[in-house]
Parts: structure tokens; C-alpha cells; sequence
């Protein structure tokens, strides 16, 4: 199995799908890095955006997925190639997420929660749910995002 895991800041406010008896919570997370070019001395920052899916039914954590909080994302990789309207090549990075934790919001107002047992004891306890595909969103086209303006 691809295993991933990353800490980056959440693009959107999570949504809940529902999906024949099981539910879906879907959001973006955006990890960047920044590096400095050892020819120009200019700073650089390197993007990359991952379309998160959480299966399962208990999605209360849901609520707390708010665009610009900080998060980690431990799941498996499931990149989905596609082709625009002008029929260039694009790919999505999408994770199947088994284990959410929330490291704090851009107010960091947010006590952390988890989707694990290590989580502090007024956090929900959300277990790891049965592992589904990735759904893309429902219009079929691949979602802008805005600069995240922290």
C-alpha cells in the first residue's frame, strides 16, 4: 500500500456526502515548502494541493474542518489523472484518509482532535472507517482554490 502523511493548512470547509448507508467527509489540504535559490538568493514556495476523502459514519469531526486550520493526514495515495477543457493532461492528488488530527485553526482558538485514540480526552474519538475510493467532486471538474491568505 502507498502510505501518506502530511501537515498542511485546510483550502475549504470540509462537506459531508452521504453515499448508500455511509458517509463521506470531503475537504483540501495545501502543504507548502519554502526554499531559497542558491543562484538568485530569491525565496520560493512550492505548493501542492491534496483532495482529501474520509469514509465513514460518524462525521461529527467534520464541523471543526474549517479552511485555513492546520491539520495531519495519514491515508492512502490515490492520484487521479484527467484532462481538461482545453484536453491538456491534469492530475489530482487525492488521499483516502484513515486518521485525521486538527493541530489548531488560524485563530488558534481550536483545541486539537483526532481521529485516533492518542487524541486528548475532550477531543471525539472518531475510528478509523472502512477504506472507500476516491470520489471526485460532483461536477465532474476539478475545483479551483484560492491563495490561502493567512
Amino acid at each position: 500500500m502507498q502510505e501518506i502523511q502530511i501537515i498542511g493548512r485546510i483550502g475549504k470547509d470540509a462537506e459531508v456526502k452521504d453515499f448508500n448507508n455511509n458517509q463521506v467527509i470531503n475537504f483540501s489540504v495545501a502543504v507548502s515548502e519554502k526554499f531559497t535559490n542558491k543562484q538568485t538568493g530569491e525565496i520560493t514556495t512550492n505548493t501542492l494541493w491534496f483532495e482529501c476523502a474520509k469514509w465513514g459514519n460518524n462525521t461529527s469531526v467534520a464541523q471543526y474542518i474549517k479552511k485555513g486550520g492546520q491539520i495531519f493526514v495519514k491515508g492512502k495515495i490515490n492520484n487521479r489523472a484527467w484532462l481538461d477543457q482545453n484536453g491538456t493532461p491534469q492530475v489530482t492528488n487525492g488521499i483516502n484518509v484513515f486518521e485525521i488530527e486538527l493541530l489548531g485553526s488560524k485563530d488558534d482558538n481550536q483545541a486539537p482532535l483526532s481521529t485516533q485514540q492518542r487524541s486528548p480526552s475532550n477531543a471525539p474519538i472518531i475510528p478509523p472507517a472502512n477504506e472507500q475510493p476516491f470520489e471526485p467532486s460532483s461536477s465532474g471538474k476539478e475545483e479551483e482554490h484560492d491563495d490561502l491568505p493567512f
